[in-house]
């Protein structure tokens, strides 16, 4: 499920089933690491959205959230991961970034960091671009189903 009208309707009347959420960390800079940021952000996008469309129904896909590195981001982070587990809706957690700055502070994290490097996409066709991200968001899904095992098994 995504962030629009028409999921938030069928989330709303059998929320109890989406109980995972999967946020997307992207970075913005419009300087020395603009085409970097970008690059991470699209990366990330294409994987979140691959899980959403193959966990459809048993996963909420947030809207992005987008940052300056700063003294300030893992605050803003820690307070929305917050209002997240606070909603009461989300017994899973995963955040998924290309920015290596989150593992950092992963320990620190309310959910599963999910920390995939960037491939440059821009030049790959369109079929094959699929196919790498399929193969990407393989390992993925055993780390999401390990974590849906383990909370059932305690």
């Amino acid at each position: 499920m995504k962030w629009k009208t028409k999921d938030a309707d069928v989330f709303l009347k059998s929320g109890e089933y989406v109980d995972s959420i999967l946020i997307p960390l992207t970075p913005v800079n419009f300087s020395h690491e603009f085409k970097s940021s970008v690059t991470m952000s699209e990366y990330t996008e294409l994987l979140t959205s691959e899980i959403e469309r193959q966990l459809h129904g048993r996963l909420f896909l947030s809207p992005n959230f987008t940052y300056v590195k700063n003294e300030s981001s893992l605050d803003l982070l820690t307070s929305f991961l917050e209002h997240v587990k606070n909603s009461g809706h989300f017994k899973h957690i995963f955040l998924m970034t290309s920015d290596v700055y989150w593992k950092e502070f992963e320990q620190q994290l309310s959910g599963q960091l999910f920390w995939v490097p960037a491939l440059p996409l821009e030049t790959m066709d369109e079929k094959y671009k699929l196919e790498v991200i399929k193969e990407q968001v393989k390992p993925l899904f055993q780390l999401i189903f390990t974590d849906w095992q383990r909370s059932i098994n305690s």
